[in-house]
C-alpha cells in the first residue's frame, strides 16, 4: 500500500511539474527555475507528457490494470522533453526511471492477466 501511495504521488508530482513547461512557453507566469527559452509547441508537449502522468496516476490508484498505457508514454515524451532541456529538467528522469520500471512491471501483471 506504501508502494502504491508513492508511486501515485511520483506520478502526480511529476506531472504536476510537467506543467511549468506549458506555463513557461505561454507566458502564463514566470517560471525562474527554467531558463531556456520553450516554444509553444514543445509547450504543449510537456503539458501532455503532465496529463499523462496524471491520468495514470488516476488509473493506478482505481485499480485499472491498463494504467501503464499511460505512463509509458509519458515517460517517453517526458524523457525526451528531459533530454533538450537537460540543464534545467535532469532530475526529471529520477522520476522517469521509477515510473518506467513501475510501468513494465505494469505491463507484465497486464500481459499474464490476459493469458
Amino acid at each position: 500500500m506504501v508502494m502504491k501511495i508513492a508511486l501515485v504521488a511520483v506520478m502526480i508530482l511529476h506531472g504536476t511539474i510537467h506543467s511549468m513547461g506549458f506555463i513557461k512557453a505561454f507566458r502564463i507566469a514566470e517560471v525562474s527555475q527554467l531558463v531556456h527559452p520553450i516554444p509553444k509547441p514543445i509547450g504543449i508537449l510537456w503539458l501532455v507528457a503532465g496529463l499523462l502522468f496524471i491520468f495514470a496516476a488516476v488509473q493506478f490508484s482505481i485499480e485499472r490494470q491498463s494504467w501503464w498505457m499511460f505512463s509509458a508514454p509519458a515517460v517517453v515524451i517526458s524523457q525526451y522533453l528531459i533530454v533538450n532541456d537537460w540543464q534545467d529538467a535532469k532530475l526529471g528522469s529520477v522520476a522517469n526511471i521509477i515510473v518506467l520500471l513501475a510501468s513494465i512491471i505494469g505491463f507484465i501483471v497486464w500481459t499474464m492477466a490476459k493469458m
